[in-house]
């Protein structure tokens, strides 16, 4: 495909994010323009630091609700009125809940609102401004899944229930518009300071199990190969629109 394609990743200082990151500039080099999204600036900075792609950082508060579609558009006018060939957004953006409590324990209203506003309303208005601007390119939008959104885990339910509700909203989005790639990717557990938090504080032998057969065995996912992975599928572009696919199914 002729001309630069864009590039934007949310979540880029997390150890998955930036994995996405290095695989792009990696893949597509000089013919890349990335738009990092990330509250940490010197950590995107040194993230990127020596990349052939062109680089543009830009720090974005997803949990604030006030005038978070003007932050959205935000990210997309620092490349407005330049020319792409194709559009991608890797929604990866969000946070872990509490494991330490279990589903009847979530009483709190503004707790449970302020989570599903970073990891769902943000994501779903971030999605929805991106495909107004870029009119005329072909947009493909990534959504970063787990398994969790197919699979109860026991202490992970507003986890379970964020990734399974990002799942769907994808899916809809899919069968919606024909004209847009929607991927749902799954990159399998990795060792990222979320699962060490899991591996510490989960409240149920059943899952806390599940994360220390994964240490003990190193069946660790490396996050730069699942990036890569992911970046392959997405160019190939031979995947159903809407499915999810993970990392262990390539």
């Amino acid at each position: 495909m002729a001309g630069k394609q864009l590039f934007i990743v949310t979540g880029a200082t997390g150890g998955f994010g930036s994995a996405i990151l290095r695989q792009i500039n990696l893949l597509y080099g000089e013919d890349a323009v990335i738009i990092a999204c990330g509250r940490n600036k010197p950590k995107l900075d040194d993230v990127t630091k020596g990349f052939a792609a062109g680089v543009k950082h830009i720090s974005v508060d997803f949990a604030e609700r006030q005038g978070l579609k003007e932050r959205c558009q935000a990210i997309f006018d620092l490349a407005a009125g330049e020319t792409f060939s194709a559009a991608y957004l890797y929604n990866n953006h969000g946070l872990a809940s509490d494991v330490t409590r279990l589903a009847q324990d979530f009483d709190d209203s503004a707790e449970i609102e302020d989570y599903f506003f970073l990891n769902l309303t943000s994501f779903q208005v971030l999605t929805a401004v991106f495909l107004k601007n870029f009119s005329g390119v072909p947009h493909t939008c990534v959504n970063i899944s787990s398994k969790c959104a197919v699979v109860a885990f026991p202490s992970m339910s507003l986890y379970c229930t964020g990734k399974a509700a990002r799942l769907m909203l994808y899916k809809c989005l899919a069968a919606e518009n024909p004209e847009v790639k929607v991927l749902n990717y799954s990159p399998g557990l990795m060792l990222t300071t979320m699962t060490e938090n899991f591996h510490n504080t989960v409240a149920v032998d059943s899952t806390k199990k599940t994360f220390q057969a994964f240490k003990e065995g190193n069946l660790y996912v490396d996050t730069d190969e699942s990036a890569k992975k992911m970046l392959g599928i997405v160019k190939e572009g031979s995947f159903t629109s809407g499915e999810q696919i993970d990392f262990h199914d390539c």
